[in-house]
């Protein structure tokens, strides 16, 4: 019994404690614009970058679809003992990934001019307008190296290599650190410098990446060629939730920038660039935990080890109500310190934009339980229910932007995302029992596995 359990916590912390070990890296990565950009550029920065934030989100998005659905369907494939098959999906999965972020990086470029410049005609707010359309026209080149890396980290975990994902994630963060450092204090090139240095570290991320699987000899297989589309379709379908939700978030985002602006709030433009960069804290580590374990729990399950995939199921739950409530506590007790590290002594920090971060985290538990069961969803190749999921912000935030504002002071727009934490946990909640029923599982069974 005592065997079974070391075990099973063993495996879990190889799988789930390197990624997220290397998505806590990615929240230092995010970090680190808003540290140099808070302190050595200003407010102004910060306001841009709040504007910038959603535009970032919908890469993240297509990174985030193809790193989840790629994950579940090269897993299966592993775990069903089709390593050639899985090697030949790995490579379609690059080819279509970098095609991708190619026609986003030039359609982004035509179009992200009036996206922004749409969010306010007033004079005083255009200065802002144009640095962050700067920032994103050369970022934008920087999407296939960005897809490049999230890819590469669900291979990774998928041959069974999860500690090797800081190699590229972590290249990536010290590269943007040391060039941030560099392009901004000591060239003095202000916001245009953090957009170089962040390009230029992803590339530094996506060559890591391509060394790895060409010159590192992580082949399992004497395969060659390409796995049919049909496997991408699939990746798609499977990541197409996870997806969504991040396109929700980005549009929610931009949605919550203009209501700003239009009730003459621009000063907590910088609060929402400063939350943003909190909320990477809270999102990334808890989805690196889940997303870690989902190729053990995919494995287990496809190789029909049900009592196995239970445990891992089980004690990935209870790792992460700890982790939730860890971050949760220092969310609320430290919300000024935080709030000082990205902002200049010289600027004030007040009650305002205190309440703004605490309204927005008060009901923070509840993202451990959405991520854990979206987790659960995705690894059992289970689309449509996250999909489902995925739309409810659309419903819960969107309506809540718009109401909060006539019945409570501004500060307190931030409530609508601890409002749609709740709401997204009940609604994965309740579509997971049917999942459960499907496949023959239930919570008692998972929490009773021994």
């Amino acid at each position: 019994m005592n065997g079974d359990f070391f075990s099973t916590v063993k495996e879990i912390v190889h799988y789930g404690g390197s990624t997220f070990v290397a998505l806590v890296a990615m929240s230092v990565y995010m970090m680190t614009d808003g540290f140099f950009v808070g302190n050595w550029v200003g407010v102004e920065g910060l306001e841009a970058m709040a504007l910038i934030f959603p535009i970032t989100m919908a890469f993240a998005a297509i990174g985030v679809l193809f790193e989840t659905g790629g994950s579940a369907v090269v897993s299966e494939q592993i775990g069903a003992g089709r390593k050639q098959l899985a090697e030949k999906i790995m490579r379609s999965s690059y080819l279509f990934i970098v095609v991708i972020g190619i026609i986003v990086a030039i359609v982004g470029n035509i179009f992200i001019g009036p996206l922004l410049q749409f969010l306010s005609e007033d004079a005083s707010e255009q200065y802002i307008i144009e640095l962050a359309i700067m920032f994103l026209r050369i970022t934008l080149c920087g999407v296939p190296f960005l897809l490049t890396i999230y890819v590469t980290g669900a291979f990774m975990r998928c041959i069974g290599k999860p500690e090797h994902v800081f190699l590229c994630v972590g290249s990536s963060v010290f590269s943007n650190i040391i060039l941030d450092a560099l392009f901004i204090i000591v060239f003095g090139w202000g916001l245009k410098g953090a957009a170089i240095a962040t390009l230029m570290a992803q590339a530094v991320g996506a060559f890591v990446a391509f060394w790895y699987f060409k010159f590192s000899r992580q082949k399992f297989s004497d395969s060659t060629g390409f796995g049919s589309f049909e496997y991408i379709f699939n990746e798609i379908k499977i990541g197409a939730g996870f997806g969504v939700a991040t396109l929700m978030a980005c549009f929610i985002e931009y949605f919550l920038n203009a209501v700003v602006l239009e009730y003459n709030a621009a000063d907590l433009l910088a609060m929402v660039a400063v939350s943003n960069i909190i909320l990477s804290f809270v999102f990334l580590p808890l989805n690196g935990l889940d997303t870690g374990i989902q190729p053990l729990i995919s494995k287990l399950y496809a190789s029909k080890e049900e009592r196995h995939c239970l445990r891992v199921m089980r004690l990935g739950f209870f790792l992460t109500v700890v982790l939730t409530f860890a971050i949760y506590a220092l969310l609320m007790i430290f919300t000024e310190e935080l709030t000082r590290i990205f902002m200049s002594s010289n600027e004030p920090i007040t009650p305002e934009m205190i309440t703004f971060l605490r309204a927005m985290f008060v009901l923070q538990p509840f993202v451990g339980l959405y991520t854990w069961l979206s987790g659960i969803m995705a690894a059992l190749e289970d689309e449509w229910r996250n999909l489902v999921v995925s739309l409810v912000p659309l419903v819960v935030q969107v309506p809540a932007i718009w109401f909060l504002p006539k019945i409570l002071p501004i500060e307190y727009i931030s409530l609508n995302y601890s409002i749609n934490d709740v709401a997204e946990a009940v609604v994965a909640l309740i579509l997971i029992r049917s999942l459960f029923k499907e496949k023959k599982i239930s919570f008692k069974k998972i929490f009773n596995a021994r």
